[in-house]
């Protein structure tokens, strides 16, 4: 016959089994929630990233612009040339 105690022992190795078992499983979800606000944050964030770029003002770089000493100096040296000529 299997005495009280043994059958203590054996309903709490049950109990604590359980619990474990919980602790781990909410561990687990506990892993999954925070890894999927870690997806939506990076789907916001590249969402945000695509928005940025579409709705910003185009940079059309650097144009080149005129210089106006370059540009007199031009047209001196041209004029020069026709009155050599």
């Amino acid at each position: 016959m299997v005495s009280a105690m043994e059958k203590l022992k054996t309903i709490l190795t049950l109990v604590a089994v359980i619990l474990v078992a919980l602790v781990v499983l909410a561990g687990i979800g506990f892993i999954y929630t925070f890894l999927s606000y870690v997806v939506i944050l990076g789907i916001v964030c590249l969402g945000a990233v695509i928005a940025f770029r579409f709705l910003r003002t185009p940079n059309p770089g650097r144009l080149p612009t005129a210089d106006p000493h370059r540009e007199l100096k031009k047209v001196e040296r041209i004029l020069d040339e026709y009155k050599r000529r």
